[in-house]
């Protein structure tokens, strides 16, 4: 029976986990739009209990009487029982400020724009600013429209990589290596004049070919990128604050407006709708406010922002110290 149960289970809980995982971070999305704190569960572990019981009996009785008649039963009985015991942890304390706060790892967020993610995506939603050229910064306390240079950069970005002239590699002994940004300086005059404009955008030095890349707002010298990447909460606020909300909840003080970008037609990385009433094709959906919110299984654009900031959660996540269960439900 074991190894039976093993590829329905796997898939089972594969599936429920992941939908659940989209609704919570839905959820979490708006309720930062509606200044509330997010909260974070972490499905610990999974434990499945299974048994089967059989039995069967057989009686039979002569009488003795003289017009009585013989009797005779027999019976038998089934069983089955799944018992599984799932545990949650909640991500709170020390684990909270690293997995949230902690401004993302520049490595991993220029590796995920040399392995098929979208510069666009990538730098528009993980980055504050490049060299100073600032992004959008779509919360209420710090509301601004970012550099347009900056957005010019990362559609300029798209076609030197898709052109091979940009990438992106390590200098120096391991732990202790610079990350590099490699300029192939070759290639058709198309990309020539994109890679002058790229230069140009971030005030580079057209005599080199390595630049290193390091966090921070400004960089020390003309072969250097200074990049401020966000923190999980930081990226987050920004896409929570770029969807619609009703307009009553926003005249009612519930909520304020929503920012809209003057680039990319003002359209959000994620666009979540709402409604009254329960959607009946979804990607993920949450209820909360009396409404529900949601992200249309056809918008594309929408699905993609959003399974890359489920990736930034994965890559943000550390080792926490060993502690019990927090919530533990058994059926």
């Amino acid at each position: 029976m074991g190894p039976n149960t093993v590829p329905t289970d796997k898939f089972d809980y594969n599936g429920a986990i992941a939908e659940a995982q989209q609704q919570e971070l839905l959820l979490n999305l708006v309720r930062l739009r509606y200044r509330e704190p997010p909260v974070f569960l972490k499905v610990s572990s999974v434990i499945s209990q299974y048994s089967r019981t059989a039995s069967t009996n057989a009686t039979a009785g002569i009488n003795t009487g003289l017009t009585g008649n013989d009797t005779a039963s027999a019976g038998g009985r089934l069983g089955w029982s799944d018992r599984p015991v799932i545990t949650y942890t909640p991500v709170s304390g020390q684990e909270f400020s690293r997995n949230l706060l902690t401004p993302l790892n520049l490595r991993a967020i220029f590796r995920l724009s040399q392995s098929g993610w979208s510069p666009r995506l990538v730098f528009r939603t993980s980055t504050m600013s490049f060299n100073g050229l600032e992004n959008d910064r779509a919360r209420l306390s710090s509301r601004q429209q970012g550099n347009p240079g900056l957005f010019e950069l990362m559609r300029i970005w798209q076609r030197l990589r898709v052109a091979g002239v940009l990438d992106v590699g390590q200098r120096g002994e391991a732990n202790a290596a610079d990350l590099v940004l490699f300029v192939n300086p070759t290639g058709a005059e198309d990309a020539k004049r994109d890679l002058a404009r790229f230069r140009e955008l971030l005030a580079l030095s057209p005599d080199v070919n390595e630049y290193r890349v390091v966090q921070g707002l400004l960089p020390r010298s003309q072969d250097e990128i200074a990049v401020l990447t966000g923190s999980i909460w930081d990226i987050m606020l920004n896409l929570a604050w770029q969807f619609e909300v009703p307009p009553e909840h926003v005249s009612s003080g519930r909520t304020g407006p929503a920012f809209r970008s003057i680039q990319f037609e003002g359209e959000p990385p994620i666009k979540v709708m709402n409604s009254a009433e329960e959607p009946g094709d979804a990607y993920a959906k949450a209820f909360t406010q009396n409404r529900w919110f949601y992200i249309e299984n056809t918008d594309m654009a929408s699905k993609q922002a959003f399974s890359f900031l489920q990736l930034l959660l994965s890559l943000a996540e550390t080792e926490a110290p060993d502690r019990g269960p927090v919530l533990t439900i058994s059926n």
